[in-house]
């Protein structure tokens, strides 16, 4: 994570749940008698059956007093959030936000079960907001389009086997590109840390991510809309287009794009969806939730945790 101010807060909440319950307990955990580790360990989970004494934690069993768990009410999440005057703003809270300073990192790092209003302008508003399903409605016909055009000129110039294999070979090609660019841009521009001293980068990092660590739960805004997105997208399929034949650049860009595609839906699973235990998908599931929720300078991958091993920011699934 690169730092762009040392004025900036980024100390790390310390979240742990208790009866569905969210509480920051960072201020606690230097004092805890068991020490700061064990709550690391057991950060973003659910700490019920822990505190109660009916599991080990690190090779411990300990049932906590009553005097614990009243003390860990100062700590309750949505205490703060009650009396967060952005919070509860009915209001646009954008400009609100470039003003949080060096409050801003450890602000968005306190998820917020609900929605935020961004824009007082309604049109705005409904702009910042996309259903998942939008996303493969929209740019699936693209991916078969290039597919088609890719598959039936290298069929005209190579056979169909031939064809086939070329077209397959640089497809899934595509498709690992965009998985090394969803970890680069994740890692790399979504966790770019903002100097605290500017309004307008604190507002920016706010609108391509700190919104969603803010509000994970927010089923409309965990997509990137398709309009802001064709700019984008055509920027990289004219770079493409330059470097390889036209065939291949139709084989490698639509594999690209589909790629994109998983990752949106993949994405939008993760935090609503239900997997079954032990199945790839909950590992998935509860590694995404962990960048969330226990560690967010690591498990940058969202479709594959394989560049987070090849670069060394792999993070923790199931406990």
């Amino acid at each position: 994570m690169g730092a762009e101010s040392s004025n900036n807060n980024t100390d790390k909440p310390l979240l742990i749940y208790l009866d569905g319950a969210l509480y920051d307990i960072s201020p606690f955990a230097s004092k805890h008698p068991g020490g700061r580790k064990v709550l690391e360990k057991v950060s973003g989970t659910e700490v019920n059956k822990f505190m109660r004494g009916e599991e080990r934690i690190m090779g411990v069993k300990h049932a906590h007093t009553d005097a614990a768990f009243e003390m860990l009410l100062k700590y309750d999440v949505s205490k703060e959030h009650e009396l967060d005057p952005i919070i509860s703003s009915k209001r646009g809270i954008l400009g609100q936000v470039g003003s949080l300073g060096n409050d801003y990192w450890r602000w968005i790092h306190q998820p917020y079960e609900g929605t935020l209003r961004l824009f007082d302008s309604s049109l705005l508003e409904m702009c910042t907001r996309t259903a998942w399903w939008i996303i493969p409605l929209f740019w699936l016909p693209i991916v078969a389009i290039f597919t088609i055009i890719s598959l039936y000129d290298l069929y005209e110039s190579m056979g169909l086997f031939t064809g086939a294999i070329i077209w397959a070979t640089f497809f899934i090609a595509g498709v690992l590109a965009w998985t090394l660019t969803e970890y680069l841009q994740h890692r790399f521009v979504f966790h770019w840390v903002p100097s605290s001293k500017s309004p307008a980068k604190l507002i920016i990092h706010f609108l391509i991510h700190g919104i969603h660590h803010k509000t994970p739960m927010d089923g409309d805004r965990l997509v990137f809309p398709p309009i802001p997105a064709i700019p984008i997208a055509g920027f990289f399929l004219l770079i493409y287009s330059n470097i390889f034949p036209w065939p291949i650049f139709c084989a490698f860009g639509s594999g690209k794009l589909f790629g994109y595609v998983m990752y949106d839906c993949i994405h939008y699973y993760l935090h609503h969806g239900s997997p079954r235990p032990t199945t790839h998908l909950h590992f998935q599931k509860v590694y995404h939730n962990n960048h969330h929720f226990k560690d967010y300078d690591v498990s940058f991958g969202i479709s594959t945790t394989l560049w987070d091993h090849i670069f060394s920011t792999v993070g923790m699934g199931p406990l």
